[in-house]
């Protein structure tokens, strides 16, 4: 299925370019451009685009106010920025807020090309995934759920043991922090919890029992380290076959998947930023998976 684009660009040299190019390149049709961020927000909510391509610096709100707005308003497709920002706050400000990926400027064809089958391949092995999942009907789930017996850390155990990081040392720590935010939810489920208040017990308790003193920074960066680890893992599983049982159940679950396939593309070399994790939707989906 052909993709479509909103360009947004306040030069229109560089408008007409990537018309051009994806015109050129059978990429998909552009329904519509603009020269400026003033009412972009709800032109691009309305046409919905698959992707969008977006200026950093527009006249009257930037780039990224733009990207935070739309996504804050429900926009699910994949943004793309074009800029000559190289400050790497702003880009890092650019990919928190969304964007997957970044062309620079000066504009070069193939870049452009290559970043957009890029997208576009990251939109259709999403679509497949959701697929697969459906199929399945969350088969694994249930089975977990009708296991009253089982014990939760050996349930643990085994979701560790699947992407691979159960003999890590920190598979400990990690496990002790899951179990932990379960208590917090079994006490009160809509109660907030703070990671680092479960961070300095975890440390105070093993300072106890090794008679050595261990901080809670020590016990934060073992859990983000091997969290890390398993997201090279996924990406991994992901890279030799899109179909794994354990990329397709894990890489969303676990993970933002646009921070798995920026570790898919980083493994591969197309990209020199790895991908990141967020401890806590890393949990959560732990549990998610123990409910």
């Amino acid at each position: 299925m052909s993709k479509t684009f909103i360009i947004v660009d306040d030069d229109m040299g560089i408008v007409s370019m990537l018309k051009n190019i994806i015109k050129q390149n059978n990429l998909g049709k552009v329904v519509a451009n603009f020269t400026s961020g003033e009412h972009v927000i709800d032109e691009i909510l309305f046409y919905d685009p698959d992707i969008v391509l977006i200026d950093y610096l527009l006249p009257s709100i930037d780039g990224v106010e733009i990207v935070n707005e739309i996504i804050k308003k429900g926009y699910k497709g994949k943004i793309v920025m074009i800029s000559q920002v190289e400050d790497p706050t702003m880009v890092a400000n650019a990919y928190s807020a969304g964007v997957l990926f970044f062309i620079k400027k000066p504009i070069n064809a193939i870049e452009v090309v290559n970043i957009i089958k890029n997208v576009i391949q990251n939109i259709e092995l999403e679509k497949s995934m959701s697929l697969i999942k459906e199929a399945l009907g969350n088969v694994s789930k249930s089975e977990i759920s009708n296991k009253p017996q089982e014990n939760k850390e050996d349930i643990i155990e085994t979701i560790l043991s699947d992407i691979g990081i159960i003999s890590d040392p920190g598979a400990k720590n990690l496990t002790e922090l899951i179990l932990r935010v379960l208590e917090a939810k079994r006490r009160d489920k809509n109660a907030p919890y703070k990671l680092q208040e479960l961070y300095i017990d975890i440390a105070n308790e093993e300072s106890v029992n090794t008679n050595i003193r261990t901080n809670p920074s020590t016990i934060e960066q073992r859990v983000r380290r091997i969290i890390q680890k398993s997201l090279v893992n996924i990406a991994e599983f992901g890279i030799d076959d899109y179909y794994n049982p354990t990329f397709v159940e894990y890489s969303s679950l676990l993970f933002e998947f646009t921070q798995v396939k920026q570790e898919m593309n980083y493994i591969q070399g197309n990209s020199d930023r790895k991908g990141m994790v967020n401890i806590k939707k890393f949990i959560e989906g732990i549990i998610t998976k123990l409910s």
